[in-house]
Order: C-alpha cells, then structure tokens, then sequence
C-alpha cells in the first residue's frame, strides 16, 4: 500500500483564512540532558484522547517548563498508564484536545502543521472504516464557524536513515535531520491507513486520499508520495 503526506499550498488570495493560536490543558516538561548536553522538548507525539483531570498532581503538567532528566522520569512514569498502547512519550508531549483561540475560515482539510491534522466534522464520515486514527473534537474559542476535529495518530513506521542516527543514551535525542518532502521516505508502516513515522510527520494511505480527493483539492491540500510506490505528487489523488 502507497503511504502519503499531506502538505497545505494555499494559493494567494486563498478564500481559507483561518488561523489558531494552539495549546492543550497538560504537557510533559522539557528535559535538560546531562549526557548529550542538550536542553529540548518538541510536539508531534501528542495524545488528545488523554485526560489527565483524574490523575493526583495534574497540576504538575500545566505549567511549561524544562527540568533535569531525573524528575522528568518520574513525571513521565506517573502518566504512562493513562496513553494508549504503543504510544511513545518523551519531553514535551502533550495530553488532551488543542484549545486557544481560531478565527477566520477553515478548509475541510486542514494541515496548518504537518504533524497536526484537523478536519471540519462533516468530512469524518468519508473516513468510516479506516484505521488508525481517532477524532477529538478541538477546544477552540471562536466566535462563529464550524468546530474542528483532530486525529491522534499513534507511532508507527519510521523514516529511512533515521536508524543511521544513535540516539542520546540517557534522553533519547537524535541528530537527524528529516528530509524535505519529495525525498522523504517511510519504511516498516503497520498495515493502518494512518500513522506517525516521527513526531513530526504524519502520513495516510492511498485509501486516505481516494476517500478525500474532493476536500482535499478543495482545501488546497497536496498529497505528497513517501511510500509504496515511485515519489511523486499528487492534488487530491495518488498519482
């Protein structure tokens, strides 16, 4: 099965103008490595379906911040039985729905952040059947307009030449790089129709983009080959 990422290329005076200053209610602090020296937290491995109000000291998870190594352990530890399985948990991985604020107008697909991808709800239902995702309706204030629904999208695949790459020992921090968009591509994908090579990508398959190929023209959205085939790009429908 071919596997693709979604890329966002609105035209100039695109009718989609809609924006989000984003957050969720609790995250897991940034770490500040002794072994590789490295001070650093980063998103993507984010899990809306979490709610973290039934667990004791939430209240440690509200407030951003970087801390040693060892009292990031025992707080990443203490929220492990609360993810799904298989999900991966490292310094700066958030828990519950996005909230802030949105204004403007909102595509049917949208890809403000490769690693984030957000849907108006009426486009949930071409997606019955599919696998690997599961919709959390957004928290965002706004005046008037549709909601937005995010997909969790759990780890699964890698990137090829990531493994070149030996991670930090003690916090797991790597030096790679991810390659652009047309020369990236993902190995060892389960067999799911959604999922997140790294934190930073999330891809879909062919079934995706068939079932999307109206919203996502629509949406200016470009579906981009990483997998399963020769790289190429496509607008709304595999190549």
């Amino acid at each position: 099965m071919r596997y693709y990422t979604l890329r966002e290329e609105l035209s100039a005076g695109s009718r989609w103008t809609g924006g989000y200053d984003l957050g969720r209610q609790w995250q897991l602090p940034g770490v500040e490595c002794s072994t590789c020296g490295v001070a650093w937290g980063g998103g993507g491995y984010d899990y809306p379906t979490v709610d973290l109000s039934g667990l004791a000291g939430s209240e440690d998870y509200e407030r951003p911040r970087c801390v040693p190594w060892p009292e990031f352990s025992v707080l990443r530890e203490r929220v492990l039985p609360w993810v799904p399985p298989g999900a991966l948990v490292g310094p700066g991985a958030g828990f519950g729905p996005l909230t802030g604020r949105a204004r403007g107008r909102f595509a049917p697909v949208v890809i403000h952040m490769p690693w984030i991808l957000l849907l108006r709800p009426e486009v949930m239902s071409r997606l019955e059947g599919l696998t690997g995702a599961v919709p959390v309706p957004t928290r965002f204030k706004r005046a008037r307009g549709a909601e937005l629904v995010e997909l969790e999208v759990l780890p699964g695949g890698r990137i090829a030449g990531a493994e070149a790459h030996k991670p930090c020992e003690t916090c797991g921090r790597t030096t790679f790089v991810r390659p652009p968009l047309g020369k990236l591509r993902v190995a060892d994908v389960p067999p799911v129709d959604f999922a997140r090579p790294s934190a930073s990508l999330v891809i879909c398959s062919e079934r995706v983009i068939d079932r999307l190929a109206r919203e996502l023209s629509e949406s200016e959205v470009v579906a981009v080959d990483v997998g399963g085939g020769p790289s190429e790009s496509a607008t709304g429908q595999p190549g």
